[in-house]
């Protein structure tokens, strides 16, 4: 098979170069909109928000993955990754230098959902582009890897953001990193033509109509979709409130809150790095996967309210870890449900990232701070409340899931 010949004859280092390319074109979107979680308190100030108005700007981002997740997926299956996630970043630098000139309120949302679109449509064809890359074997391990590398920069945000000298050069080292992604795509990621695609498939069809009806129509895919919904849900609800929760509620201070919100980004970072392996390798993926959806639902509502000091730490460190957990491994399942394979990985990857980021705009911004009403605990209730559901999907996947991996 062609992609196996070239993946084994690639050298370690082209291995390494193209894995990293594509980690900076999945991660710059994160990068970008978390810098607007520590300078919350100054970007509602600047434009005169409310907590609902601040949300819809903050998960602006994830409105292309809702609009596009899963026509990306169709496109890429269809004409190849490199030139439609090539559009993607180009879109995203775009909006990542718009955002540097502090535009009107509401062209500063039109530049965030601009910034948006690399991270959505790289994380809607993660399992396609990895398994094409590097063989579906290993889709499940270096999604992990890819989640991971984001989180190290959303880490990296959260707790340096609100040291930098001013807005504008926040921005304009997401920009900078931006423009670094844009470069590494076009120059270093090979193009693989969609006729080369590995014959390890388990659907007979190949054409966009029988892609759509095997995805659609897959009860699984529609699982791991809510599981999704509700993981994305979880992290954006509390990545953008926490900080702000902290302050107002509890009277700790800008500085002291970037850094608590920072743990749940290192907790995420070890969620997202070793659940999926160790889940896979222990063939316990469903069991662990409902473990980590309850301590999402606890945390959600409590973690913020704990002690200060070591206590907020720990906190907020197990329920990063959750939600990490539940990110990361969504990414690698579409691969693996039997009517969907390698071949429609990539509508099936955009169906279910497009459910992911719906949780990520609609859960905070649309239920739970409309319920809420400004009120923060019934706020993360509602937020917990979701990651129950979570655990329900999980238990209604089906337990070839569990069976080991090499």
């Amino acid at each position: 098979m062609k992609e196996n010949e070239l993946i084994r004859k690639r050298s370690k280092a082209k291995s390494v170069i193209l894995f990293i390319t594509f980690s900076i074109g999945f991660a710059v979107s994160n990068f970008s909109q978390y810098q607007f979680s520590p300078l919350a308190s100054e970007i509602m100030e600047l434009y005169g928000l409310s907590q609902v108005s601040y949300n819809a700007l903050f998960t602006a981002p994830m409105v292309p993955a809702i609009l596009f997740g899963i026509l990306s997926g169709v496109l890429v299956d269809r004409y190849g990754y490199k030139p439609v996630l090539g559009v993607a970043i180009t879109l995203t630098l775009i909006g990542a230098w718009l955002r540097v000139l502090i535009p009107s309120h509401m062209l500063m949302f039109a530049a965030m959902f601009l910034v948006g679109f690399a991270g959505d449509l790289f994380m809607a064809n993660a399992a396609k582009v990895l398994a094409l890359l590097f063989g579906p074997e290993k889709v499940s391990v270096l999604a992990g890897l890819v989640m991971s590398i984001s989180t190290c920069g959303l880490v990296l945000v959260m707790s340096t953001t609100s040291l930098m000298p001013s807005m504008v050069s926040a921005f304009i080292l997401a920009a900078v990193i931006a423009s670094v992604g844009f470069v590494l795509w076009f120059t270093m990621m090979p193009k693989i033509k969609p006729q080369q695609k590995p014959r390890e498939v388990t659907t007979p069809n190949d054409n966009k109509s029988g892609a759509l009806k095997a995805v659609l129509g897959n009860k699984n895919v529609w699982f791991a979709g809510v599981v999704a919904f509700c993981a994305c849900g979880a992290m954006s609800g509390t990545g953008s409130t926490v900080p702000a929760a902290l302050m107002q509620e509890r009277g700790i201070s800008s500085e002291m809150a970037g850094v608590v919100a920072s743990m749940m980004m290192v907790g995420n970072l070890l969620g997202s790095t070793f659940t999926p392996t160790i889940a896979n390798k222990t063939g316990k993926f469903r069991a662990t996967l409902m473990i980590c959806g309850a301590l999402s639902a606890l945390g959600c509502a409590f973690a913020w309210l704990a002690p200060e000091g070591i206590a907020l730490y720990a906190a907020m460190l197990v329920l990063g870890f959750a939600m990490g957990s539940g990110m990361a491994s969504c990414m690698g399942i579409a691969v693996r449900i039997r009517g969907i394979g390698t071949e429609y990985a990539g509508t099936a990857g955009g169906m279910v990232t497009t459910l992911q980021l719906l949780g990520g705009v609609v859960l905070p911004t649309y239920i739970a701070s409309t319920i809420a009403g400004g009120n923060y605990y019934v706020y993360f209730g509602i937020i917990g409340a979701f990651s129950l559901l979570w655990v329900i999907c999980m238990f209604l996947l089906p337990k070839y899931l569990d069976v080991k991996s090499a």
